[in-house]
């Protein structure tokens, strides 16, 4: 019976085919513990039949169902009920999760259950007869609602057996479409496709039948006879069996070169392709002006048409400005042709002057959604993105292009394993490792002879701009050191400035280099630019030149609209307009919306008109502006996080300083992620200028979050400067606070003899000004820091009386969970489960849900030492899904190190190692040692 639209449930989706979720439209509904999620999913898979609470007890505990398992169902059916409808009365009847004899029925359309939708896609093309273009429509539309493995994370032998089912399902669903795309001429999709689907399920004959079809209908017959033989001789090894008769039976077909196998029967059209079918084209934009480089690209162009190699590779290095990525990108861009699978282009970031080298899972996962992979099916562990990439790239001819490599280690995972591809990379190291060890082809590049350099001139600006002045512009190239970046910003001016002659420039540009001292070493690779940029600075009308000398007063390495209004003390509309002026000309890179960024070397010059130019009154005037914008919008950011910190201390805003706000929480933490490095370059800076205002109060306001995303080394960087300020300004109450964070990410970082040295100096000032607050929390640090013993108990005890004497809630409950842990180290459980029960209590009553999960987390960990299993997994998981929803890595690799322990502990042995894994890739990220005992857990 369709449920009407005014229905509660008509907003609600839940989600089996993946992890177990639910939507409230666009906003995802917490479901609690994983067996009150695998109740929701047991009734999702029956969506529409009631089911019985016996049948719910079977399906979630089997034989070994406890004597509390029906309380736990009526629990976990109340809790549901809650999350679904939370402005249900309580007397009022459920509409979404009703009551029907003994046990309950979801009651939602079909098209808001995933897997009843899947269903009824599969069971509409079944139903479409000889259409197979509406059948593929049907079949794409049900494996599009496919997140990952079902019921994911779902504990009980419900979803044990329902895994397989689906997983049977859904392959099934993948050789339809397999089949539907080769009818429709799609057969390159089908190998790409099919290439990762059967190296997951290597004996799954049909799969195998389907990708050698396809490889023979692309003209690879060879590839398709080898699928055959390895499926031969995998079938052999592992079975003892032949292929089927299926399989021999195509086998003969490819041997014969069957054409109606080949989709080319007699009087039969090629089958077309279809339309709207996109591959990668990630290429920048190609220079119409460049010029040269002949020999390098008849050497590409060679090593490109060596059939004998396997993966192609060629690594093209040499210094800043020479024009690596231009010749890449335009070698790129002539052979596009020969890899009409797509080209692929990711910048590796290796040589920015203040942002880390690309990591390989950001890199990976930039390759794998160019391949079309959707971000929430981009595996976590580099491995396995690893893995899926090589995957999709099997067979296929794709070009990739990886510029600006720091290493040969930043590279390797990024290659693919197919010797169709060929990878173009670009560094200023010449990257040794890979040419020894992958065999890859280097070129080095120099500076432009003099003929290119003038060729490449008057490419840029005509030739009628050039002539009769061979002197003047044989000066100029030199004067650019032969350098491209040079020569193309000087072609820029000449451009810009048709009434200027080639003698002008000429004259002017010399006197310019003499007087900036540009004649210095030839190592240094800005001394031939520098006069360049001058020229291209000078050009600028005067309000445009005085933000292109401010930026260079920005200590970060990017900077948004809103950030530099603050810095040239101007309107929003009209700094956004003079970026985009600087953009135009090459003086900035516009890198995404109100954001941009400089070249070092332009960087660098812009500090230097900055210090030249600007009086040293408005360079700090410039400087105030922009901490003062930093810290109100870090601020804001810190209380959208954890409204429960004490609010740092905040002057009036500046005119035009218009920090930003947040109304969301991941808002808030997007923003903080972006602009890190800004941030952490700001706290140094502050402390390099004297800005004590800003030398403790942004440090104080980044806390929480380098905290709670484990910037361990951030976090000690800036606690530093703030400490050093706070004694400069001769407070020692903020000294004691700085000391306490600093002491903190000292702990974390396993520095602990340094942490307690923190501790106690902060504590003795504290005392020493009778601030009780302070005191309770430093004695809270160090109690929390011995974790045995009596120390760590009289430490928190103490601090305990003086929060419950003060009346700080928060703290209290934190404390009180701190003294669990000791006595739950100390053996002592039942004062252990005291404590901690008081300190649930009051967490969840303050809605500090990060406190809970620290808390459950402590629990999970009594409940194993107990032998309750079961309470330890669905505390130890309630605990991650919060860790993880809140940004928490470490808090998340936490639970998950301890739920595998559990896992572990009642034999499901594979289920642990892949929780363990999850949590030793999160520990190796963060530097935490416990990936090296995971490591050595799993080894043995």
């Amino acid at each position: 019976m369709p449920v009407p639209p005014t229905d509660p449930g008509s907003a609600i989706r839940v989600e089996v085919l993946g992890p177990v979720r639910a939507w409230r439209g666009d906003v995802e509904i917490d479901l609690g513990a994983p067996r009150q999620r695998a109740v929701l999913a047991v009734l999702a898979s029956n969506a529409g039949r009631a089911v019985s609470r016996t049948e719910l007890i079977d399906s979630l505990w089997g034989e070994h169902a406890p004597a509390s398992a029906e309380g736990s169902v009526h629990t976990y059916i109340a809790g549901l009920r809650r999350a679904l409808e939370p402005d249900r009365t309580h007397r009022a009847p459920s509409q979404v999760l009703a009551s029907a004899g003994s046990g309950y029925l979801l009651r939602l359309p079909e098209d808001q259950v995933d897997l009843t939708a899947f269903e009824s896609h599969l069971a509409a093309m079944r139903q479409t007869g000889t259409d197979p273009q509406s059948a593929l429509e049907h079949v794409d539309s049900a494996i599009a609602l496919w997140r990952g493995a079902p019921l994911s994370g779902i504990p009980g032998p419900f979803s044990e057996l329902e895994r397989t089912r689906l997983a049977e399902l859904y392959l099934s669903a993948v050789e339809h479409r397999a089949t539907l795309m080769l009818q429709t001429g799609r057969a390159t999709d089908v190998v790409a496709e099919l290439s990762r689907v059967v190296h997951e399920h290597p004996l799954r004959e049909k799969l195998r039948g389907l990708l050698m079809s396809g490889l023979y209908q692309c003209g690879r017959q060879a590839e398709a006879l080898e699928v055959y033989a390895e499926t031969r001789r995998l079938l052999a090894a592992e079975l003892g069996v032949e292929p089927g008769p299926e399989l021999r039976q195509l086998h003969e077909q490819i041997l014969a070169n069957d054409p109606v196998l080949a989709g080319r029967a007699p009087g039969r059209a090629p089958a077309p392709t279809p339309a709207g079918r996109v591959v990668p084209a990630q290429l920048p934009h190609d220079i119409n002006t460049f010029t040269g480089r002949e020999t390098e690209l008849a050497l590409l162009r060679q090593h490109l048409d060596n059939t004998e190699r396997g993966v192609l590779i060629a690594a093209i290095d040499g210094i800043a400005g020479i024009g690596k990525t231009a010749l890449a990108v335009h070698f790129a861009h002539h052979i596009a042709e020969r890899f009409p699978d797509g080209q692929l282009y990711v910048n590796l970031r290796g040589f920015h002057p203040n942002q880390s080298p690309l990591s390989s899972v950001d890199a990976l996962g930039q390759l794998l959604r160019g391949l079309g992979v959707e971000p929430h099916q981009v595996p976590s562990a580099a491995e396995e993105q690893a893995s899926m990439y090589r995957s999709l790239l099997s067979g296929k001819r794709i070009l990739v292009v990886l510029d600006n490599a720091a290493s040969t280690d930043q590279l390797r995972s990024l290659l693919p394993g197919s010797h169709t591809c060929m990878v173009l990379v670009t560094s200023r190291n010449r990257l040794g490792g890979l040419v020894a060890r992958d065999g890859a082809y280097r070129i080095t590049l120099g500076v432009l002879s003099a003929g290119e350099s003038r060729e490449l001139l008057v490419r840029s600006v005509g030739a009628e701009r050039l002539t009769g002045c061979p002197d003047a512009l044989a000066t100029l190239t030199n004067r650019c050191g032969h350098l491209p970046l040079a020569l193309r910003i000087i072609a820029a001016n000449l451009a810009a400035r048709p009434h200027m002659t080639v003698n002008d420039l000429a004259d002017a540009l010399c006197h310019e280099q003499d007087r900036l001292d540009v004649l210095a070493s030839p190592d240094d690779e800005t001394t031939a630019v520098r006069a360049v940029f001058s020229w291209s600075y000078h050009a600028l009308k005067p309000e445009a030149a005085r933000i292109f000398r401010l930026l260079g007063l920005h200590p970060g390495p990017e900077i948004g609209t809103a950030a530099a209004a603050a810095l040239a003390d101007a309107p929003l509309v009209a700094t956004r307009r003079l970026l985009d002026g600087l953009s135009s000309c090459h003086l900035v890179e516009a890198i995404g919306r109100d954001r941009y960024r400089l070249h070092d070397l332009l960087r660098v010059y812009a500090a230097e008109r900055a210090l030249a130019e600007e009086p040293p009154s408005e360079q700090a005037a410039a400087n105030g502006r922009l901490m003062s914008w930093c810290l109100h919008t870090a601020a804001a950011a810190d209380r959208v996080l954890m409204p429960q910190n004490r609010p740092v201390p905040l002057e009036p805003v500046l005119e035009h300083c218009e920090p930003l706000t947040f109304g969301t929480y991941h808002q808030a933490l997007a923003w903080l992620e972006q602009e890190r490095v800004n941030l952490v370059a700001a706290c140094l800076e502050a402390g390099r200028l004297g800005d004590h205002e800003t030398g403790w109060k942004l440090p104080t306001a980044l806390v929480y979050f380098l905290e709670l995303r484990s910037y361990w080394e951030d976090w000690i960087a800036t606690q530093q400067v703030a400490v050093n300020t706070a004694r400069a300004l001769g407070v020692p109450e903020i000294e004691a606070l700085a000391l306490r964070s600093l002491g903190n990410a000292y702990w974390r970082r396993n520095r602990y003899d340094e942490a307690l040295d923190c501790f106690q100096e902060g504590l003795r000032i504290t005392q020493r000004l009778g601030d009780q607050q302070g005191t309770a929390t430093l004695l809270y640090d160090i109690g929390a820091a011995s974790r045995l013993g009596d120390e760590s108990l009289r430490h928190l005890r103490q601090a305990l009386e003086i929060f419950s004497e003060l009346g700080d809630r928060r703290y209290e409950g934190m404390t009180l969970c701190k003294l669990a842990r000791t006595h739950r180290n100390r053996g002592e459980v039942e004062q252990a489960v005291e404590h901690l029960h008081k300190s649930m209590d009051i967490v969840h009553e303050l809605g500090d849900r990060r406190c809970e999960a620290f808390g459950r987390l402590e629990l999970a960990k009594i409940h194993f030492d107990l032998g309750n299993h079961t309470g330890a997994l669905d505390n130890a998981g309630w605990a991650c899904e919060v860790f993880r929803e809140l940004g928490d890595r470490h808090g998340e690799a936490s639970a998950l190190h301890a739920s595998g322990t559990v896992l572990r502990a009642i034999g499901d042995l594979s289920q642990a190692r892949e929780t363990f894994l999850a949590a030793a890739t999160i520990f190796t990220q963060l530097g935490d040692p416990r990936a090296d005992e995971i490591a050595a857990l799993l080894a043995a």
